[in-house]
């Protein structure tokens, strides 16, 4: 019995030695390259490695990340047979990122090293400051911004988006600009996040619909934090609003044709000239309208949301889901007290018509 446990021990080891032999390995010329100094204003930079497979079956690179978004993985998919290279060429932008780096990337594969690490490092050289003689409307402190708004107009579940706001520092000290309350779901970032004074630099947003959670609309105060050199943070809000529609990319000409369509009563609901009323309590009297959303389609019409960014404005009523042919009725009652001399404003409607998932609807009124 003695003999015979020896002899299978022995077996499984010698099995085991052979599978370990036969593990493909990976390698690579230079592990960590160093780009040195580099100029913000020229741009991306590049650098090439050569992996190698130094084992005895083909060498199968799963994926590749990258410790930041500013460094970007590019490589082919085919297999490399034993003692076969392949190039992985890394680039690294860097724009809004003066100062020193140091970024790692992480090879995912097959070899007995399931994970292989390489480095870039380098120094970015700020690009010079530039002056402009551009108008800026808003301002937060000594920052003046171009816009205190950002809108992303439609955006699918399976899409990032980014959208900026051109921002410049009119004061004699160094400004830097942060976000620290935002949903897992939006990033912002100043670039630079330090602005020297006349620099022009920009907020840069970049919205994960998938994390939303829902279709529809939203509108969202996202606190910024201004604070220049030895002064107290000044906190604003900046206004995120955007569309988040259904991927209709995939519809067949046939799907179409079986799609519901949204019909709108009316684009204009004008209140004309309105009064203010008084209440027993004193909060002021109401002024509604409404409007009507018909299904002219052959399929359900979801309506994801009817909204208004404009606090003036409410709305109630309505069905969520139309059948073919059906009608729903949205009531939109305003306060006369609640603006001074006339109301332009909108409601947005998304629904899931393919042929107009965002609809608008204009709101006037005047005293």
């Amino acid at each position: 019995m003695r003999q015979l446990t020896f002899l299978i021990f022995t077996f499984l080891l010698s099995s085991s030695l052979l599978l370990a032999q036969d593990k493909t390995k990976i390698s690579v010329d230079k592990a960590n390259h160093d780009f040195g100094l580099i100029k913000e204003e020229k741009g991306e930079v590049e650098h090439v490695f050569l992996v190698k497979n130094a084992g005895k079956t083909p060498l199968v690179i799963d994926r590749i990340t990258t410790s930041c978004g500013c460094t970007l993985p590019e490589w082919s998919k085919e297999p490399v047979p034993p003692g076969g290279t392949k190039e992985i060429k890394i680039w690294y932008d860097p724009e809004g990122r003066p100062g020193s780096f140091h970024k790692t990337i992480s090879v995912y594969s097959n070899a007995d090293t399931r994970r292989f690490v390489m480095t870039i490092k380098g120094e970015v050289q700020r690009k010079p400051a530039v002056v402009l003689s551009r108008n800026y409307p808003y301002s937060i402190g000594e920052l003046k911004l171009l816009s205190k708004a950002i809108s992303f107009n439609t955006i699918r579940p399976n899409e990032t988006l980014s959208e900026k706001i051109e921002v410049k520092n009119s004061g004699e000290k160094t400004i830097t600009v942060r976000f620290e309350e935002l949903p897992s779901f939006i990033t912002a970032e100043a670039r630079p996040m330090s602005i020297r004074p006349n620099e022009v630099g920009e907020i840069v947003f970049l919205l994960n619909a998938n994390g939303v959670g829902r279709k529809g609309r939203y509108h969202l105060l996202l606190p910024v934090k201004v604070q220049a050199e030895g002064a107290a943070p000044i906190v604003q809000n900046i206004t995120l609003s955007a569309n988040i529609i259904d991927d209709f990319t995939k519809l067949s000409p046939s799907d179409k044709e079986k799609a519901p369509a949204a019909l709108i009563s009316s684009t204009l609901v004008d209140f004309g000239k309105v009064e203010k009323k008084s209440t027993i309590l004193g909060l002021g009297g109401k002024e509604t309208r409404t409007f009507e959303i018909t299904n002219k389609g052959k399929s359900p019409l979801i309506i994801y949301s009817v909204s208004s960014d404009d606090p003036v404005i409410d709305i109630s009523g309505g069905k969520k889901e139309l059948k073919p042919d059906a009608s729903a009725s949205f009531k939109i009652a305003i306060r006369p007290k609640d603006f001074k001399v006339k109301l332009e404003s909108t409601i947005t409607v998304v629904c899931n018509d393919p042929n107009g998932p965002v609809r608008l609807i204009k709101v006037t009124a005047e005293k």
